[in-house]
């Protein structure tokens, strides 16, 4: 009972480190995950419903990237545990990228959830074009930390280009690898997630209309520095983020980094005390998935700048988040 108060406390006073002003109505996420082959999905996931908890936003839907049932169904688990059993739910239908997951399967069978088939539910480009089209003009914020399939494809459907005109005022991007401000030429991304479906990526970043804002690799994920995780084996052992990194590590939850966290972050709250931004600009990204940056000052495309010494705030804000409990 002590270890259990300590915790709650502990989260409380570090979520007070990530407060920050933001605006009068909750901001409305579309999700899309491929939640698979990373634990850190399920972290971001975490972290999303908690800042809905806090009313700092709300879930509009969860999509996978990937056509497996099983990470659909990990999704939903994790929506059931913080209580938002209904959020609408969609998957890749046809093709998607399909890789072996340490964890999927076992909370599939492990925790409750609605998902029996992926038959079952619709394709995630249906989801996209429903969610959007009942929204306010320019009221929607959409977070990517997988595979792009769903962007390309919802930008390839009838009216989706216009869709996301019309709708979305910001996509985050966890994706890319920007070292230097700016960075140097022909840069590899080294990020899986344009890399296993490039066509995707490649399609959906050309093409997309509004802003986005990349989460690269050298601000969040490797070769950040920043990692968390291991402060979820004092969260209940019927929590199946808990459980994902459990999994992933074969035993104990232990720190990973914060790639999907940190977007689902600064998606949210924007940048707060937490990062910089860069000049606007464009990604040239190639068919091989290295790039240019090319600056434009009526460019509609920025990333994630670090803060000097600022890597332990972060990760104290982003763990406040991952272990604070369900709103009862």
């Amino acid at each position: 009972m002590i270890a259990r108060l300590l915790l709650i406390l502990s989260v409380s006073l570090s979520a007070l480190c990530g407060v920050s002003l933001r605006a009068a109505e909750p901001v409305k996420i579309l999700f899309d995950t491929d939640m698979t082959t990373d634990c850190d999905d399920a972290g971001a996931m975490a972290v999303l419903h908690a800042l809905a908890d806090r009313a700092e936003c709300e879930i509009l839907a969860t999509v996978t990237s990937v056509p497996d049932p099983n990470a659909l169904a990990s999704v939903d688990a994790i929506n059931r545990y913080r209580g938002r059993p209904d959020v609408p739910l969609g998957l890749v239908k046809d093709g998607g990228v399909k890789m072996p997951s340490k964890f999927t399967g076992r909370i599939a069978r492990e925790f409750p959830h609605r998902v029996v088939s992926g038959s079952d539910f619709p394709d995630a480009v249906e989801v996209y074009r429903r969610i959007l089209t009942n929204q306010p003009d320019r009221s929607v914020v959409l977070v990517t930390v997988g595979y792009l399939t769903n962007v390309s494809r919802f930008l390839q459907s009838p009216g989706g280009m216009e869709l996301a005109r019309a709708k979305v005022t910001r996509w985050v991007c966890m994706g890319g690898n920007f070292i230097g401000d700016p960075p140097k030429d022909d840069l590899s991304l080294g990020n899986v997630n344009f890399q296993r479906d490039a066509a995707s990526a490649h399609h959906a970043i050309h093409r997309w209309p509004g802003e986005i804002v990349f989460a690269g690799r050298e601000v969040c994920s490797v070769p950040s520095g920043l990692a968390i995780g291991s402060a979820l084996a004092g969260t209940p052992a019927d929590n199946p983020v808990r459980r994902a990194y459990e999994l992933y590590f074969d035993g104990a939850a232990r720190d990973r980094h914060v790639a999907d966290l940190a977007a689902v972050l600064v998606a949210v709250r924007g940048l707060t005390d937490c990062w910089d931004l860069s000049a606007p600009g464009r990604m040239d990204l190639r068919e091989d998935m290295t790039f240019s940056w090319i600056p434009d000052p009526a460019g509609k495309q920025r990333y994630l700048l670090k803060k000097p010494d600022n890597d332990r705030h972060v990760e104290r804000v982003l763990e406040a988040l991952l272990v604070a409990p369900p709103k009862e």
